[in-house]
């Protein structure tokens, strides 16, 4: 790993607090005063299982301030489990939302709209309706008794269309979209609301190597237009379960064409703030049984989660934004805070053969 981002001395930037017990995965954009908007993932302790979306500003990329509103909450069926991992993006003076809204059983990219990126945000329903994860060639991955076991079929459901993010700018005047958990896929649309998927994949993980991505791959935050094409960041996950940030560049006007993907990661999780005690993401039970662990039980069942590679050790980066000639990304760290990390843009572009 290269590990070439610099981690802010102030991480969690954005840890856990009195009323949300889980503060993970934000969205980010920069708006034109400068301001920095995160949209994170939040969890509260004392109620059910599901998350909403908030909202904090900076005017340095450190420090926040909460927004006293949540951006979003659970209101329909298709929310039933919460809204996820959103990530934001600005095209021609509207503000983008692609988030996945969680049943229960199927996971599902919605998307809403703004013309502040303080809201309020406008539902918009499904990105991607009825598309059916196995009919478009891909499978899942479970693990079991500490190997990957590749799935088609489980009990999450055939309509699996997590982790999206709009390019933040029109292409040959369409919308352009890159989503996916375990596999990625390219979506155009005319209207910046429904989108239609390729039928193939875009990339797959590359089973059978020595890559960071040789297990699944997920989509990471909006590319980033540079002068040898799209940047664009994605999740490689491996036998170890770690999510870790490789890259690609993809061709200016056809981003189809995959001009160079990395087969090293540039930043992964090696702090113990990134690998620590995400027992509510893999203890069987979830809530109910963990709070019935003593002290004890819980460092056990957590030895035993590290041991067998069921524990992610986890950087997940749906945030990003440039300035300066900086690339910041914001990320999930362990599954229960907000870090952020910083690198030049040019030392990104360097490492392209």
């Amino acid at each position: 790993m290269k590990n070439i981002f610099n981690r802010s001395s102030l991480n969690p930037i954005l840890p856990p607090t009195s009323e949300w017990w889980k503060v993970y995965n934000p969205g980010a954009v920069l708006d034109e005063q400068g301001i920095i908007h995160l949209y994170p993932r939040v969890v509260k302790k004392e109620e059910d299982w599901h998350s909403r979306i908030a909202h904090a500003t900076s005017t340095d990329g450190e420090h926040f301030t909460w927004d006293s509103n949540l951006i979003l909450e659970r209101e329909n069926s298709f929310e039933k489990r919460g809204l996820e991992d959103p990530r934001v993006v600005e095209i021609d003076s509207t503000y983008y939302m692609a988030y996945a809204a969680y049943d229960g059983k199927h996971v599902q990219l919605h998307t809403a709209i703004a013309t502040n990126p303080y809201g309020p945000w406008q539902r918009q329903g499904e990105a991607l309706p009825g598309f059916n994860f196995f009919a478009h060639g891909a499978k899942m991955v479970k693990w079991e008794h500490g190997k990957p076991v590749e799935k088609t079929v489980t009990k999450r459901g055939e309509y699996w269309s997590k982790s999206g993010t709009y390019f933040p700018q029109k292409i040959n005047d369409e919308y352009v979209m890159l989503f996916g958990e375990y596999y990625m896929w390219l979506a155009t649309s005319q209207d910046g609301i429904t989108f239609h998927s390729d039928e193939k994949p875009f990339i797959t993980p590359r089973k059978g190597t020595k890559y960071f991505d040789n297990t699944f791959i997920e989509t990471g935050p909006q590319p980033i237009l540079t002068e040898k094409g799209w940047l664009v960041l994605y999740h490689g996950i491996d036998e170890a379960f770690r999510y870790q940030l490789g890259f690609m560049i993809l061709d200016k006007d056809n981003p189809r064409n995959i001009l160079y993907r990395s087969d090293e990661s540039i930043f992964g999780p090696q702090e113990d703030y990134e690998v620590g005690d995400a027992l509510i993401d893999v203890i069987p039970g979830g809530v109910d049984a963990m709070s019935t662990m003593d002290d004890n039980e819980l460092k056990s069942f957590y030895k035993k989660a590290r041991d067998e590679n069921i524990m992610p050790q986890v950087t997940f980066c749906p945030g990003i934004i440039v300035q300066d000639g900086i690339v910041r990304i914001y990320y999930g760290a362990g599954d229960t805070s907000i870090c952020t990390a910083w690198a030049r843009l040019e030392d990104i572009l360097k490492l392209v053969a």
